[in-house]
């Protein structure tokens, strides 16, 4: 007979880190870790071997535990630096350190091979298992699943031929090993987005010794603002319950903040708690609403670059060693030396002959569009439905995944960017490590037989 796990996580980043260690740490819960990686903990977040790519919140907010908000502040006193500055912002490779320290401490089962079908019933499920190169396939079985999937490359865009994936000028993953090696110091590069991914990729360019024009286009030609001190607030800016649940009242309610001379990163600061309550509160069109017109105009905002590197970005566009422009890509072709790509700027086609394209689009989050065959398998099944406009996965409060019907046919639960479908803010550390905790929680009750309101006790 299969050996029945108490718990099995599907993933191997930070999210199913967090999640082991809350489990073995805070309940004494063993638990497999299913993923191919050779590297836990990291995935695509934290894999980066760059010091130049920096988190972009200082070490004092970064702890990995709920309830202890000093945690990596105090890891990274005793194991890199005694004098780190609470207010520092750190290389991200160092906190994968952290992470995989954290990973050690929880001392999973960890299974190098990928889940690819879920089969069972609301008290067992049989995990299917390809394990890779060697073509053999096996299963697991559990009484409660988790997704923790983490983030998936980017969403294919419109306008590039297929033969561009393999010819090594057009890179689709930045994040993948040795993503940029083919890039010469001085080739012409083009990146498709500006938030953070976009951030991140110069950086780690200029580091290698590249010296080429960088060009940037974006829809909105905005890059993230920079971080910078500013006061903390007793009470959000927005308080759920106390305005009518829609976006021109919340906007009214921020922009009468700024009137009153509160700083506006203090105002956004101050929503961080209540983001997701504010989120709840909105009707499904007001949500559509607000994805469509506010998104972008929040994440330069709430998504900042710490300030060395805001100075350094600051110096390459006064030098016009990087420019950038609003614009939508129309299409690549390649040409003799690089490739020739059409954008659509201020209803002008314009063309732009560069050695390299780099997708900064940042993760793709309709999950009915990544390359996952279980994510295919259980939409396709109907065991799981995205969210609202089939971004992530639709789950309860707790985070279990709920099937097309609107009920939750197996005991399965997730965490991370896949609660984007029913959360705003999901991907971000002090995000996930709250949502760690409680499904460790929440998981342990359930081995025990623990009732709903007794795990509320």
């Amino acid at each position: 007979m299969t050996e029945i796990h108490d718990i099995a996580i599907i993933g191997g980043g930070a999210s199913a880190t967090l999640l082991a260690w809350n489990l073995r740490h805070r309940h004494g819960l063993g638990c497999v870790v299913i993923d191919p990686t050779d590297q836990p903990a990291l995935g695509l977040a934290y894999g980066t071997r760059s010091v130049e790519n920096l988190l972009n919140v200082p070490a004092s907010g970064m702890s990995a535990l709920a309830d202890e908000p000093g945690h990596f502040l105090d890891w990274l006193r005793r194991k890199i630096d005694l004098q780190i500055d609470s207010q520092a912002f750190i290389p991200r490779a160092i906190y994968g350190l952290y992470l995989q320290d954290l990973f050690r401490q929880a001392r999973p089962l960890h299974l190098r091979a990928r889940v690819t079908r879920l089969s069972g019933d609301a008290d067992i499920t049989t995990l299917h298992l390809d394990a890779g190169t060697s073509g053999a396939g096996y299963c697991l079985r559990a009484r409660h699943v988790v997704l923790a999937l983490g983030h998936f490359a980017p969403p294919l865009l419109p306008g590039i031929p297929t033969e561009l994936a393999g010819g090594g000028r057009y890179h689709h993953q930045v994040w993948a090993q040795n993503a940029l090696e083919a890039i010469a110091p001085e080739d012409p590069v083009l990146l498709i987005g500006s938030g953070l991914t976009a951030i991140d990729q110069i950086m780690q360019l200029r580091a290698a010794g590249h010296s080429g024009k960088i060009t940037v286009i974006s829809r909105h030609a905005r890059f993230p603002q920079r971080h910078a001190p500013a006061p903390v607030l007793s009470a959000p800016v927005i308080e759920p319950g106390q305005c009518a649940p829609c976006c021109t009242a919340y906007l009214h309610r921020l922009n009468t903040a700024l009137k009153q001379g509160i700083p506006w990163r203090a105002c956004i600061d101050s929503l961080r708690p209540v983001t997701n309550d504010l989120w709840a509160a909105l009707r499904p069109d007001e949500r559509a609403r607000f994805r469509r017109h506010l998104q972008r105009r929040w994440d330069v905002v709430r998504h900042r670059m710490a300030p060395r590197i805001a100075e350094a970005l600051d110096v390459e566009l006064k030098s016009g060693a990087v420019s950038l422009s609003a614009g939508h890509l129309q299409k690549i072709t390649t040409v003799a030396g690089g490739l020739c790509v059409t954008l659509r700027c201020n209803g002008q086609l314009e063309r732009v002959t560069v050695a390299h394209v780099l997708n900064c689009t940042g993760p793709n989050l309709r999950y009915d569009r990544v390359d996952s065959p279980l994510l295919r398998d259980l939409l396709d099944r109907k065991l799981a439905r995205c969210g609202q406009g089939g971004i992530g996965l639709d789950t309860t409060r707790d985070g279990k995944v709920i099937a097309a019907d609107g009920t939750a046919r197996l005991p399965l639960h997730t965490l991370g960017p896949a609660r984007q479908g029913t959360l705003f803010e999901s991907i971000a550390i002090p995000e996930i490590r709250g949502q760690a905790y409680d499904l460790a929680l929440t998981l342990d009750g359930l081995l025990s037989g623990a009732s709903p309101q007794d795990l509320c006790a």
